[in-house]
């Protein structure tokens, strides 16, 4: 008799419940444990700091004291330059928490911070920091990026997160965060994805403040959940103007996706026109997205899904990154995290231009500008979709 005519058997609806529960209750403990210090500190002094990162921040957070922010939710977009300190010892794809008073030399910290009284002294900001980046690299000039964080994250690691990807990329241009009302608590996944759904009219807001501004090009990063909010928001703008997007959105850029594929072709489908460049980073191993999966009945989120044939759109690029490891344990975070990959991605460009910011009026696609890696010891597999639209 084979051993597995048991487990062959379809469970009881009741017994699968109680195994998502038990797992939901698994990782939630797993992630506890694995939680970093919250709260953005500010630093006494800045000897010893290897750099200073500005990011241009607006939330919908609920303001808390010293600069932070909680994860309460907030009818207001609260906006201001957070000026960040990476210590001396910085790894590629870490944030240095520190363990009480932050020392610049050893971690993350904060440098100051300026708020903004309006929206425009935001739109004044960001294009003078893109006129700046400008004169130092004129393929930089008048372009800015927004990233939109993910699941389980709150104000400081967001924050944090968002000067690491700037330093580790070595972005010359403006980065911006969105940083939505997520509750930062691992069992909080459910006030999470209500959170998104509150929030697409604020970040919508800020893109057309980026859009309306005198910048050329916008690039829009998102990470985990952060994919659905940002890809809802799209959704949103473009059923609103005839299915178009502003015409300045250069790229948008999905990290680990968790978003579900038919949902994902759905707010494509109301898209009308594409950014010209489109990417998605997937992987096999992003256990975050495993339990993700299994919670909607083994049915695999967009982040690792391998099989571009599921995405119904023509042209995006999927880069599978699965054989990349480092930075986070769960995998969730590989392509600003791991330290081959991050090395990797900064040079697929002639010089050194990062592929997640190409210069405004770059004609090149992602296909076309990715290196030979057979004689590296990972392989980087990139595809671009080529479904038919509408089939």
């Amino acid at each position: 008799m084979s051993l597995y005519t048991k487990a062959s058997k379809p469970q009881p609806k009741w017994l699968r419940s109680l195994n998502r529960g038990a797992a939901i209750m698994a990782v939630c403990a797993f992630l506890a444990a694995c939680s970093t210090p919250t709260g953005v500190q500010f630093a006494s002094s800045l000897a010893g700091a290897k750099d200073i990162e500005p990011v241009l921040v607006a939330t919908s957070r609920s303001p808390g004291e010293n600069g932070d922010f909680s994860g309460e939710r907030d009818t207001k977009l609260h906006l201001a330059t957070y000026n960040v300190s990476i210590p001396e010892v910085h790894k590629v794809g870490q944030i240095e928490w520190p363990h009480g008073k932050p020392d610049p030399k050893r971690h993350f910290a904060l440098a100051s911070v300026e708020p903004f009284k309006d929206e425009p002294s935001f739109q004044k900001a960001l294009e003078g920091m893109a006129k700046e980046a400008g004169r130092d690299d004129k393929k930089a000039s008048h372009s800015a990026a927004l990233f939109v964080h993910g699941y389980n994250t709150d104000f400081s690691e967001s924050l944090y997160r968002a000067a690491q990807l700037r330093h580790d990329f070595d972005l010359a241009m403006p980065l911006a965060l969105y940083s939505w009302p997520s509750a930062g608590e691992p069992g909080l996944y459910i006030y999470d994805r209500d959170s998104v759904k509150i929030s697409r009219d604020q970040l919508a807001s800020v893109i057309e403040l980026m859009a309306d501004s005198d910048l050329e090009d916008v690039v829009l990063i998102a990470h985990s959940l952060g994919s659905e909010l940002l890809m809802e928001t799209l959704r949103q703008m473009a059923l609103a103007n005839h299915g178009k997007l502003p015409a300045k959105i250069h790229s948008v850029i999905l990290i680990s996706p968790d978003l579900d594929i038919d949902v994902f072709n759905a707010q494509l489908n109301a898209i009308k026109t594409l950014p010209r460049e489109f990417a998605i980073f997937v992987s096999q191993k992003d256990k975050a997205l495993q339990l993700s999966s299994f919670l909607a009945g083994d049915k695999n989120r967009v982040g690792n899904n391998i099989d571009e044939t599921k995405i119904r759109r023509n042209g995006i690029t999927v880069f599978d990154v699965s054989e990349f490891t480092g930075g986070d344990g769960m995998n969730h975070m590989t392509a600003v995290t791991s330290p081959s990959l991050v090395a990797l991605l900064k040079g697929m460009t002639s010089g050194n231009r990062q592929v997640f910011l190409q210069a405004p009026g770059e004609t090149q696609t992602f296909s076309d500008i990715v290196v030979d890696t057979a004689t590296l010891p990972l392989t980087l597999v990139v595809k671009t979709t080529s479904a038919i639209l509408n089939p």
